[in-house]
C-alpha cells in the first residue's frame, strides 16, 4: 500500500517524530470532547478496539488510560512505528502491536468481533479504499463504531500556509506533492464513500481546518 513516507520522501524515523511531536495537536481537547459525546457511550467496559494505521501507538495508549478493561490492537506497515508502541509505558489497557497491510491480508479477527475501529489520516492514501472499508464492517459487531479521522479538501492556498506557519516549511515543494494526496476528498465525499461501503454516519464534525471526524455505524446487510 502507499506510505506517507513514499509519498512525501520523509523516512520511516522523520515521520515517527513528527507524528509524536504533532500528537497533543492532532488529538487534543475537541477529538476527545466527540469521543466522550459520541462513541465512549456506546461502548461496552471490556470494548475490543483496534488503531487500523496505528502509527506510533499514541491513540491506542489514550484509549487505554479511557477504557482500561479494553482489549486494544494496533496495526501498522511501517516497523519502526510497531517498535514505538510496544516500547511505550502504559496506565491502562496495553495494546497488541503488529505489522499488518489490511490492503493484502484480511484483519486476523472473526466477524463480528469488535466494538470500534479507529482509522486516523490513512484512508484517503489508498487507491483502492472499497476492499478496506468492507474489512472494517466485517469485524465490526453489529451497532459497532468506525471512528474516521481523516483530510478533507481545502484551497492550495490555504494548505500551503498551514505547511509554512504550523509546520516550518520554508520549501514548497513537498507540499506541491501532497496537496494532490492531503486534499483528495471534500466532506460530501467522504460521506458518499462510508454510504457506498455500507456505512450510516451518526455525527461527523470539522475538528481543524484540515480534518474532519466521522462516526460511522454498519448499516444492513
Amino acid at each position: 500500500m502507499p506510505t506517507h513516507q513514499s509519498l512525501s520522501g520523509a523516512s520511516d524515523d522523520e515521520l515517527l517524530q513528527r507524528m509524536v511531536a504533532t500528537h497533543p495537536e492532532r488529538f487534543g481537547e475537541a477529538y476527545w470532547t466527540l469521543f466522550d459525546a459520541h462513541v465512549a457511550p456506546h461502548l461496552p467496559p471490556r470494548a475490543v478496539m483496534i488503531d487500523l494505521g496505528c502509527g506510533p501507538g499514541l491513540l491506542l495508549r489514550d484509549f487505554g488510560m479511557r477504557s482500561p478493561d479494553a482489549t486494544l490492537y494496533g496495526y501498522d506497515v511501517t516497523p519502526a512505528m510497531i517498535a514505538h508502541g510496544r516500547a511505550l509505558s502504559y496506565a491502562g489497557a496495553k495494546p497488541t502491536f503488529a505489522l499488518h497491510d489490511v490492503t493484502t491480508q484480511p484483519l486476523p479477527h472473526a466477524p463480528g468481533s469488535v466494538h470500534l475501529v479507529s482509522m486516523s489520516s490513512v484512508l484517503h492514501v489508498l487507491d483502492e479504499p472499497w476492499p478496506v472499508l468492507a474489512e472494517i464492517r466485517r469485524v465490526l459487531v453489529p451497532g459497532g463504531i468506525f471512528l474516521l479521522h481523516d483530510w478533507i479538501r481545502q484551497p492550495l492556498a490555504t494548505y500551503l500556509a498551514w505547511r509554512r506557519d504550523v509546520l516550518g516549511e520554508s520549501e514548497r515543494g513537498r507540499g506541491f506533492r501532497l496537496f494532490p494526496v492531503h486534499n483528495k476528498y471534500t466532506t460530501e465525499d467522504w460521506q458518499w464513500l462510508l454510504a457506498e461501503a455500507g456505512f450510516a454516519i451518526s455525527y461527523h464534525e470539522l475538528l481543524r481546518a484540515s480534518h474532519r471526524t466521522f462516526v460511522a455505524r454498519p448499516g444492513e446487510p
